[in-house]
C-alpha cells in the first residue's frame, strides 16, 4: 500500500468512525433509551449498519447484482418503447469501481464499534 493510500484508509477509518458514533447518537435520540442497554442496542445498530453499508460497496464493486439492475432497467424502457443505450457487457466495461480501502475501511470500524459493543455488554451481564 502506497504511502498515499495508506492516508486514505486512515482518514477513512476515522470518518467512519465519526459516523458510527454519530449513528449511536441517532439512535439513542430515536428509542428515547439512555440507560446502558440503550447505549449498548444503539451500539450494536450502529456496527451494523456500518458493516452492511461495506458489504453493499463489496457487493457492487463485483457486480453481483448488475444483472438484475440491467434487466429490470431494460424492461422497463420495453414497456415504454425504447431500447437500452449500451448492451450489459459495455454496461459492466463502463462503471466505475469503488477502491476497496473504502469498504476496508467501513469493515475494520464496524468491526471496532461491535468489539465496543461486545465489552459493553460483557460488563452489564458480568
Amino acid at each position: 500500500m502506497k504511502e498515499d493510500s495508506r492516508l486514505k484508509f486512515v482518514r477513512a477509518l476515522a470518518i467512519d468512525g465519526a459516523i458510527g458514533i454519530v449513528l449511536t447518537g441517532l439512535m439513542l435520540l430515536y428509542s428515547q433509551n439512555f440507560t446502558f442497554v440503550g447505549v449498548i442496542d444503539a451500539t450494536l445498530v450502529a456496527g451494523v449498519l456500518l458493516f452492511s453499508v461495506g458489504w453493499f460497496f463489496y457487493i457492487s464493486n463485483n457486480n453481483v447484482f448488475d444483472m438484475v439492475v440491467y434487466g429490470v432497467k431494460s424492461f422497463w424502457k420495453g414497456v415504454f418503447g425504447k431500447r437500452m443505450d449500451q448492451t450489459y457487457l459495455e454496461y459492466i466495461a463502463d462503471k466505475q469501481q469503488i477502491r476497496p480501502w473504502l469498504y476496508q475501511a467501513l469493515w475494520l470500524s464496524s468491526l471496532v464499534v461491535l468489539a465496543a459493543d461486545l465489552a459493553m455488554y460483557l460488563v452489564y451481564k458480568l
